[in-house]
């Protein structure tokens, strides 16, 4: 149909052009609702971790804000967002005990190294161990204990050293895997392929890829609990560092934690 046929039908009947419009506008919107990364943001904030470490990044940036603009408003949002991901994290102890157990009984893989299996295994220990006593801490902030000497400072700083021995062990784990693959790296790029079959090379290509992939997510890990280990030194006043640069420092290890879960729903099908 000729353009002027198309104009001379909506000058007769202007309801087919309304009509015409709201069907795009209503394609337009279930394109937008059905997108995949829409898809992915539903998969992503649909878990329970999801949406505890939006809330972490969200209680660190107000925690930023507060410090750098001694803003009460963002130190109150602060304790608000705060409170909330003490509630999301109810019995999460018991997930680090069932880690701590795998862990403890793995023989295979990077477990198979005893310095990588028993940090593994006080690494998670000590998780349990700070979440536990983390939900002492949110009895206390609904006021279902009393707040003593032991629930209001003992056990706070109790919670912050666990979490800093599971820090420090997950370093220990970092760096020896970091020790780990630079040796197999170098084992595989100086290795000579005796035969010198094409496929030989493609399969040893492909492992050093891996074992490259591997290595940069252990020197990644170790950027991230040298991160939240300044955290937690400063929770314990051995350092006494800037309430923002706790904060950004917070906002940076919960961008990688966000990272590795919107990767992780991603590939969930």
């Amino acid at each position: 149909m000729s353009p002027l046929g198309k104009e001379q039908i909506n000058l007769e009947f202007p309801f087919l052009k309304h009509t015409n419009q709201k069907y795009q506008t209503t394609m337009g919107n279930e394109m937008l609702v059905y997108h995949p990364t829409v898809t992915q943001l539903v998969k992503f904030l649909d878990t329970t971790a999801g949406r505890e470490k939006v809330l972490r990044l969200l209680q660190y940036l107000s925690r930023f804000i507060a410090g750098n603009r001694h803003s009460l408003l963002a130190k109150h949002i602060q304790l608000e967002f705060t409170m909330v991901r003490k509630l999301l994290r109810f019995l999460k102890p018991l997930n680090h005990l069932q880690l701590a157990t795998k862990f403890l009984h793995a023989t295979e893989g990077d477990n198979g190294d005893l310095i990588v299996k028993y940090a593994n295994v006080v690494k998670n220990l000590s998780f349990a161990i700070y979440l536990s006593l983390d939900q002492i801490n949110l009895f206390r902030l609904l006021k279902l204990i009393p707040v003593t000497p032991f629930s209001g400072k003992k056990v706070p700083r109790w919670a912050n050293m666990f979490w800093l021995y599971a820090l420090l062990s997950g370093i220990v784990m970092d760096l020896r895997k970091i020790q780990l693959t630079d040796a197999r790296l170098k084992s595989l790029l100086f290795k000579t392929v005796e035969d010198g079959a094409a496929q030989d090379k493609v399969a040893e290509k492909a492992e050093v890829k891996k074992v490259a992939k591997e290595r940069f997510a252990a020197v990644r890990r170790l950027v991230w609990d040298s991160v939240d280990s300044f955290i937690v030194l400063n929770n314990l006043s051995y350092l006494s560092s800037r309430d923002d640069a706790v904060g950004i420092a917070g906002v940076i290890t919960s961008l990688f934690g966000l990272q590795d879960l919107w990767q992780a729903a991603s590939t969930s099908k």
